[in-house]
């Protein structure tokens, strides 16, 4: 009885022969061909990041480093804030030293409910991209998922040195040798949270925060 394995090599067998077989072409080895921009001056990336930022509703501001602290406490203060959850950046700790008493912080390892219960949330960003107003958010170097998804109102604090002009920018850098951890989520952020989907009605806040804005720090 011949068996399915003596059927397939039969057939081999008896297939025509056109030439001697090459060896296949090796196949491309998967690398990402990021577009590398130009050098730009900071001011047109600062006013290319508004810009854009401005076209989707959200907004941003260059704030010196040494002004940080006050200027995230008039921020919280004027929209009354009340509780805060908060990613676990030094920058995000250092920003919050001057807040009321009156204002809650709340770290990311919070209990769920009571993070949910936040008005406002605030990390840092890996990087801030000009030509979409686009935050990215890597998760192998801050936690900032939930305080950056959850609260009606987002406030990210990006040091200047992190505003780069395309995606191609960031994706390069991510693939860089010295770009280790690799991070299991990069979350990405322009504007507030927005969708059509039902009956094509836009609404905003449905998936994310409501009101976005960014504080650039000027590192120098």
């Amino acid at each position: 009885m011949t068996s399915a394995r003596d059927e397939i090599l039969q057939r081999l067998r008896g297939g025509r022969s056109t030439g001697p077989c090459s060896a296949p072409p090796p196949l491309p080895t998967p690398r990402l061909r990021a577009h590398l921009s130009q050098p730009i001056a900071r001011e047109q990336l600062v006013a290319t990041f508004r810009g854009q930022l401005a076209q989707v509703g959200a907004r941003a501001e260059v704030v010196a480093r040494a002004d940080l602290a006050a200027r995230v406490a008039a921020l919280l203060t004027d929209a009354e804030a009340h509780n805060i959850a908060c990613s676990d950046a030094p920058l995000v700790r250092d920003a919050l030293a001057s807040l009321p008493a009156s204002i809650e912080t709340l770290p990311p390892d919070a209990a769920r409910e009571r993070l949910l219960a936040c008005d406002t949330g605030i990390s840092s960003a890996q990087w801030a991209v000009a030509e979409t107003g686009t935050l990215v958010l890597a998760s192998a170097h801050e936690r900032h998922r939930l305080c950056s998804l959850l609260p009606d109102r987002y406030l990210a604090l990006v040091p200047m040195s992190r505003l780069v002009g395309h995606l191609g920018d960031v994706f390069s850098r991510l693939h860089e040798p010295s770009a280790s951890p690799t991070s299991r989520a990069i979350t990405f952020v322009t504007g507030p949270s927005r969708t059509a989907d039902i009956e094509l009605q836009l609404v905003v806040g449905v998936h994310g925060p409501k009101d976005v804005a960014v504080l650039l720090v000027d590192d120098l």
